[in-house]
């Protein structure tokens, strides 16, 4: 006879943190039965000028969905156009944008929600969203749709050669190849749609609920940074902005979904816990003929050194550099495109893009962990240069 198998109580999951009853879940279900629709949401700019310093985009509370902040796009009508008047400058001038000028073109970007602000001011916004892009993207990520957004890097070895942009040949004088094709995108009376994305959560991957108040402020970054030629030709020209819109797609959630949201985000007071992703931006020039520098700095174009060292508590973190190809080998290691593009090969690494990177976070894996998950320390930066040092920017 059979014995019959007695049914076993469900077991206790056993956590870190303690002990916990059974989780419950929801029934899966297909993505068609998830979203009952979805709708895109348009917010317009105030002012809507086409020439404002400062554009603040709003929208209120609705009760419909969630936003998929993930996808926020930025989208306007570009053009140059002499700030006196507003005629469009001759197509002989030596002027073009730098690239990208819908995702670098501001100097401040601040996003509220319910008012409370959720991403940090910074005055170097652009300066950090391009070095967030250098080492985060590949080339074939931008290059498909750089006929779209400017993502168009000006040639490397020849990134300050402003004059010439006009001519459409090196043998008229044209060696900025990069900014020559930024130049036929938006020159003289030539408009240009431009749509490119933009950062709203500080690269947190989350949906915002339709019932919050959404407030993105955004200040423009001054001309001398966002043109691109001859002092002479960029001084009485400025780029104009029209049709300026911030969109976003909101999905409908079904019936189930949307209690699951209530249920989490409002009953239980999480309507905005945002993580944050915070920079700190320190940039001191270096003095002439010195060798030992105690503070960080990038320079744009790779300078001679004798050891470049990071250390926590005195105790230098390797790898320690001496030299341009290991910075450059270890540049590789930290963004691990052991099989993937490198956003610069070595030579333009150290013609256009100094950047030395050390990668500070913790090795996880229990058996051969390196730092420690300590949040307080003193972090020392080391950087010594050679007796005698060649001519070079920095």
């Amino acid at each position: 006879m059979k014995r019959k198998r007695q049914e076993e109580a469900e077991p206790i999951e056993e956590h870190d943190s303690g002990f916990v009853g059974p989780m419950t879940l929801f029934d899966t279900f297909p993505h068609n039965d998830t979203f009952a629709e979805t709708r895109t949401l348009e917010l317009l700019p105030n002012p809507t000028t086409e020439n404002a310093e400062i554009y603040t985009f709003m929208h209120n509370r609705q009760d419909y969905g969630v936003i998929d902040m993930i996808d926020a796009k930025l989208s306007a009508k570009l053009r140059l156009a002499v700030t006196a008047g507003g005629a469009a400058p001759a197509g002989d001038q030596n002027i073009c944008v730098n690239m990208a000028p819908l995702r670098y073109g501001w100097k401040t970007k601040a996003v509220y929600l319910n008012n409370q602000l959720i991403t940090p001011q910074s005055s170097k916004e652009n300066e950090l969203e391009f070095t967030h892009d250098f080492l985060t993207t590949v080339p074939s990520e931008y290059s498909d749709d750089k006929d779209i957004n400017l993502m168009i890097h000006d040639t490397p070895g020849r990134m300050d050669v402003i004059t010439n942009l006009h001519h459409n040949t090196n043998a008229t004088g044209n060696t900025n190849i990069g900014a020559r094709q930024r130049y036929i995108k938006i020159n003289g009376a030539t408009v240009h749609q431009c749509i490119d994305k933009l950062d709203l959560l500080g690269r947190v991957k989350r949906y915002v609920p339709t019932s919050f108040d959404i407030k993105v402020v955004l200040t423009r970054l001054e001309k001398t940074k966002v043109l691109y030629g001859t002092a002479a030709d960029c001084a009485p020209v400025d780029l104009r902005m029209a049709n300026l819109k911030l969109t976003m797609p909101i999905l409908k959630p079904n019936a189930q979904l949307s209690a699951a949201i209530n249920d989490l985000m409002i009953q239980k007071g999480e309507e905005c816990r945002y993580y944050k992703i915070t920079h700190r931006y320190v940039a001191i020039p270096v003095p002439q003929n010195s060798r030992h520098i105690q503070h960080k700095d990038i320079f744009n174009a790779f300078p001679d050194i004798t050891r470049f060292a990071v250390s926590i508590n005195e105790a230098e973190i390797p790898p320690v550099i001496t030299n341009s190809a290991e910075a450059y080998i270890n540049l590789r290691q930290s963004l691990d495109r052991r099989h993937s593009e490198m956003p610069c090969t070595y030579a333009e690494y150290v013609s256009d893009y100094g950047m030395i990177v050390t990668d500070l976070s913790p090795n996880r894996d229990g058996f051969s962990q390196v730092l420690p998950n300590s949040t307080s320390g003193n972090l020392s930066i080391k950087l010594i240069l050679p007796t005698t040092q060649p001519p070079h920017n920095s």
